[in-house]
């Protein structure tokens, strides 16, 4: 399944990655994604309904911070975890 979620993005090629449903279940992910917790998917819903919500804290995952980077509001969240 990893080969279906990872590409590149950009020239940049993803580590890990998942898809989650609207109602934050978890529909695919890879071998290396970081496990979520509670508060994090909570933000994710929240920016997919308020885009940019995240853009001022930072989107977490598995307790890393990434920088939100552009997606598509209220579809997709993109974050870019150091330069």
């Amino acid at each position: 399944m990893d080969d279906h979620l990872m590409c590149d993005i950009e020239g940049n090629h993803l580590t890990s990655t998942a898809i989650l449903g609207h109602d934050g279940s978890i529909w695919a992910q890879s071998a290396s994604f970081p496990k979520f917790k509670l508060k994090e998917v909570t933000g994710i819903m929240k920016d997919l309904d308020e885009p940019g919500f995240l853009a001022l804290t930072g989107l977490y995952l598995g307790g890393t911070k990434y920088m939100v980077i552009q997606g598509e509001p209220g579809a997709v969240i993109r974050g870019k975890k150091k330069a």
